[in-house]
């Protein structure tokens, strides 16, 4: 037998304790982004749940455009935008915290009394495209064989596996990726190759998806990406911000008093046609559509962006509608800009980070168990790693999990000395 090389300790020589360059880092929700009173009831349920303010937020813009319907509008490139958005919540499977942002824009909407038509119930699953066009089909006569169609043609739908629907998208012959694409746009719904048509005018379909980053980054096509489909989803990163052991429930006068606002916002936003801008935000927008419109430099994050005038102008709508306003102010606009560059940087973080795995998932655990104290690079390879990691390994592991915001990092510069770099795990109420 051959002898086994001897165990090499390692210890604070052997690790460079350097802070872990090059990083992502996980996106910055600012202050303009919660303006009005879509960031009032954001500020007023966040403090009682675990959920990230920015999914929150666009969970909420998103459903409350669903509940005004298509009539609210604007125009651009001669065609007609209703604040119809498609957030697409992004996370870690145990930290992401995507179902507990959902959950709380569920308890909100469902409490409200909403005046006829009624609101949106929400509905799940992608399967095809065939089943989505018969959620908001047409009428086909009276006769014995007739369908009298669906009457209201809004559409909620909330997709907790959406990379079962890159798959589904990606079966031979399905036509779901047009059907979405058509969608978002507000086109006619149709199918043509069942023996008995489907189609659908006047549709309105807002669709919520969740996924992990490597998820989707694993189940993504260039063939999605490149035709269109991805970039009529908005990219919302997400993570648990906080530890809620009572429950994490909105208390009772809070989700009430939201309910009430939801309600009257939106008797008042389906009673709007076309909605125009007002001066300053026509000056802010001239002043930003250079920047917006920017060419980026090719690849996922390029293409995932690529509609981002539409998007922008659908968020301006949606915020001007939850104030009540029948008009696109500069306080909406500059919103619709700070959200949209949250779900610039989401995607950017998104590309930037590898899949979840076992390794990071126990690195995290391990630091988490500090505390307070954290952990420096030399307590991570003799503790957790047992002396069987390099440092150039160690910082491979920890790079993912600075880029999405599960781990932090403190560099420390003693009178005397090297600096030393501590690491806290972000999940850890002490942290």
């Amino acid at each position: 037998m051959r002898t086994p090389p001897p165990e090499i300790a390692v210890d604070e020589h052997d690790v460079d304790e350097a802070p872990v360059d090059r990083v992502v880092p996980f996106p910055t929700l600012t202050s303009e982004a919660l303006h009005g009173t879509a960031g009032q009831i954001v500020e007023s349920v966040v403090p009682h749940s675990e959920a990230h303010p920015a999914a929150v937020l666009a969970t909420l813009l998103a459903r409350f455009g669903a509940v005004v319907g298509r009539e609210p509008h604007v125009r651009a490139d001669n065609r007609t935008h209703p604040a119809r958005v498609c957030p697409l919540i992004v996370g870690k499977t145990s930290t992401g915290a995507k179902g507990t942002s959902a959950g709380v824009v569920d308890a909100l909407f469902d409490a409200a009394k909403f005046a006829d038509p009624g609101g949106v119930p929400k509905v799940g699953g992608l399967s095809s495209g065939e089943g989505l066009i018969d959620l908001v089909r047409d009428g086909t006569g009276d006769g014995p064989d007739g369908d009298e169609g669906v009457a209201d043609k809004r559409v909620y739908i909330e997709e907790p596996e959406f990379a079962g629907t890159l798959s589904v998208m990606e079966r031979n012959g399905s036509i779901l990726p047009r059907v979405l694409r058509e969608a978002w746009d507000g086109g006619v719904l149709r199918t043509l190759t069942r023996s008995s048509p489907l189609a659908a005018t006047g549709a309105h379909i807002v669709i919520v998806g969740h996924a992990t980053p490597g998820e989707l980054k694993s189940r993504l096509t260039e063939a999605q990406l490149a035709g269109g489909t991805m970039n009529r989803f908005l990219p919302i990163a997400s993570r648990r911000t906080k530890l809620c052991p009572d429950g994490g429930n909105i208390p009772e006068p809070v989700v009430g008093e939201v309910a009430d606002i939801l309600a009257d916002r939106a008797a008042l936003g389906r009673k709007i046609g076309e909605v125009k801008r007002t001066a300053a935000a026509d000056e802010l927008w001239r002043d930003q559509y250079g920047h917006v419109r920017r060419e980026r430099p090719d690849g996922a994050v390029a293409k995932f962006l690529s509609r981002a005038v539409p998007q922008v102008l659908r968020l301006s709508l949606a915020y001007a509608l939850l104030d009540g306003h029948h008009e696109v102010d500069e306080q909406h606009l500059r919103a619709a800009l700070a959200l949209w560059d949250y779900a610039s940087a989401s995607a950017e973080w998104l590309f930037g980070t590898e899949p979840d795995n076992r390794v990071q998932d126990g690195l995290v655990e391990f630091i988490a168990a500090a505390g307070a104290a954290g952990r420096s690079k030399t307590d991570i390879a003799n503790g957790h790693f047992g002396k069987n990691r390099k440092g150039h390994e160690i910082d491979a592991v920890l790079r993912p999990l600075l880029a999405d915001g599960r781990v932090r990092q403190e560099e420390r510069k003693p009178q005397r000395g090297r600096p030393s770099t501590r690491y806290y795990s972000t999940t850890d109420p002490r942290n």
